[in-house]
């Protein structure tokens, strides 16, 4: 005698809910599993109207990444949030003292550069130096001489090759005053009708009137940022499948199309070939160590971006 080989009714169920895409009964094996998502530890302006979700949607839906779960920080924070949750990816601007000493004690690990924000020259509505369009930060200079167009120097550190254009006396009239930084020179040039240098994503959550912000292609006015894997995480393969799909040609000609909602007129993100040649000495500096990085000031004891720094002074600025 032969044993049946009749399906029981559980599985024939089962079967019939995988045809028509649904789980099955508690009890039975699903024929699919939902991906749990990677979670990132990324600096605030990576999360801004919800850049990083919009560049990896489409690799998303298409399952070949995990979804991303955000957690948005200031750089000086990282090493304590590190320390209180479990997170898999962290991305932040590469020149940032507490990311690099993270990577140098081993917590972060297979850091790449994937893409850069940039410095704007920011100035008045009406643009008395008929700075847009202007090509590159030399071609700004010319501008603001041949207009006799006045500059704040913003006195913050990151940038000092570009300040030192100003300082040369090629432009006639500057203001060089050393209590002048991040959100207060913005502000002391909108006073003034001026033109000043500042981090564009900044700029753009002071919501100034009566200035426009320009960003010019000029490579020096970009600031890298770096996506580092965490030592601790066990999904070391799925962080680098997120990191090779932004820097694959596609995604990284996606991201130079996506604008802010606060100011369309200006591109926030660029590739990482956009970048000047002599910012690749980043990843060198890193590998040296702490003691090899550029001193900084008081207010920049704690590493942040320029991205982010000055927030502090906002609310003080515009109180002013």
């Amino acid at each position: 005698m032969h044993e049946s080989s009749a399906l029981s009714p559980g599985a024939i169920l089962c079967a019939l809910l995988a045809v028509l895409c649904l789980p099955c009964a508690p009890g039975h094996a699903a024929t699919d599993t939902v991906r749990t998502p990677l979670r990132a530890l990324v600096v605030t302006i990576v999360a801004q109207d919800g850049f990083l979700t919009w560049l990896l949607d489409d690799a998303v839906r298409a399952g070949t990444l995990p979804p991303l779960t955000l957690m948005t920080a200031h750089v000086r924070d990282l090493r304590q949030l590190l320390e209180q949750s479990d997170f898999d990816i962290v991305i932040a601007h590469e020149h940032a003292r507490p990311a690099q000493r993270l990577e140098q004690h081993g917590v972060l690990v297979d850091g790449h550069r994937v893409f850069a924000n940039p410095m704007a020259i920011l100035g008045p509505v009406h643009d008395p130096a008929a700075i847009a369009g202007a090509n590159s930060f030399a071609d700004v200079i010319e501008r603001l001489r041949a207009h006799e167009a006045c500059w704040v120097i913003n006195q913050q550190d990151g940038k000092d090759s570009l300040q030192q254009f100003i300082r040369s006396g090629s432009v006639n009239c500057i203001v060089d005053d050393p209590d002048l930084a991040g959100a207060a020179a913005v502000v002391a040039a909108q006073k003034r009708g001026a033109y000043t240098l500042w981090g564009f994503h900044p700029y753009t959550r002071l919501g100034l009137t009566g200035m426009r912000a320009f960003v010019t292609a000029d490579p020096r006015m970009l600031r890298p940022l770096r996506a580092w894997t965490v030592a601790a995480s066990g999904r070391r393969e799925e962080v680098r499948a997120v990191v090779d799909t932004i820097l694959d040609e596609s995604h990284q000609r996606r991201l130079a199309t996506f604008r802010l909602t606060s100011d369309s007129a200006n591109q926030p993100w660029w590739p990482v070939t956009a970048v000047a040649a002599d910012d690749a000495s980043g990843a060198a500096r890193t590998r040296q160590g702490v003691r090899a990085l550029p001193q900084q000031r008081a207010d920049h004891g704690t590493g942040r971006t320029e991205a982010e720094m000055g927030q502090q002074r906002e609310a003080e600025a515009m109180a002013q």
